[in-house]
């Protein structure tokens, strides 16, 4: 089979299971996602997550360098290219002079980032039941976070608890970010290191509800979590994520450094093991310095 005949058999089958017609093949747009694949049975979304992994994740050398070539034929980019994949089901093609038009344009559009109010968090009843159904939600949805799926409610109710009791003791803030009432991300930002390491801070359970990924609101809680670490004194950030699934780009695009990758670091949430990536960068008069 050519290369552009593979092509175009995942293209088929992303039509033919990603979603009914007149649906872009996305997740549901509810505010809510408990559980993640939300109220309308659990099949079709994870139909959905396998049509994704095909069409962006995990493209085989050949058809990532044909998209790469046909993408610079029509003068669009390899994301844009795969993203009208995607979204519509099919590849573009040198007749589609509108589409191609449209797309453009779509570069100089402004970008509007949502108003995410952040606030450090305090123990209560409300705000520990929504973050363990957020963390619930990031391992059933594959993130690393330090447990594996399925994690019962329970599980992360009491990791929260304790979370939060560790924020009253001042040995972390524990960040929410609040879209109106809805808590909708979390970031944690530890204080508490061994004694001769007083001048840095780390970024822990970094998390976003699957209905508000891609809103900004990540970088929102990633600059209070600098901020307040700057407030603090502290001089170097680190943090780790995960090689498969992980937060790489984010933090790169932040100005985080990768140390080095450490192979078979930790089992992803459904199992199989993934490497962890170690990331560090300097803050407040150091940065400046």
């Amino acid at each position: 089979m050519s290369e552009i005949e593979l092509e175009d058999a995942i293209v088929a089958r992303i039509s033919e299971i990603a979603a009914p017609a007149g649906h872009n093949g996305g997740p549901p747009l509810e505010d809510a996602h408990i559980p993640e694949w939300g109220n309308d049975g659990i099949g079709n979304y994870f139909y959905w997550k396998a049509a994704h992994r095909a069409a962006w994740k995990h493209p085989s050398p050949g058809i990532a360098a044909f998209r790469m070539r046909k993408a610079e034929r029509l003068g669009v980019t390899y994301e844009e290219y795969t993203l009208e994949i995607l979204e519509r089901g099919r590849h573009l093609q040198v007749e589609d002079v509108e589409r191609i038009a449209a797309i453009k344009r779509k570069r100089a559009e402004p970008v509007l980032m949502p108003d995410f109010q952040i606030k450090a968090l305090q123990p209560s009843p409300e705000v520990g039941a929504t973050l363990a159904e957020i963390l619930v939600e990031t391992v059933a949805n594959g993130g690393s976070v330090s447990f594996m799926h399925p994690l019962p409610l329970a599980a992360a109710d009491t990791f929260w608890k304790d979370s939060l009791a560790s924020a009253g003791r001042g040995e972390r803030i524990v960040f929410g970010a609040f879209d109106g009432q809805a808590l909708v991300g979390t970031v944690t930002l530890l204080l508490n290191l061994p004694p001769n390491q007083p001048h840095r801070a780390e970024i822990a359970k970094m998390m976003t509800r699957v209905s508000h990924r891609g809103r900004g609101v990540a970088t929102a809680l990633m600059g209070v979590a600098e901020a307040a670490a700057i407030f603090r004194g502290r001089s170097l950030l680190v943090l780790d994520t995960a090689v498969e699934d992980g937060a790489s780009k984010l933090y790169e695009r932040l100005g985080f450094q990768l140390t080095g990758v450490i192979p078979d670091y930790a089992l992803k949430p459904h199992g199989g093991l993934t490497g962890t990536m170690i990331y560090w960068k300097r803050i407040g008069a150091a940065k400046a310095a």
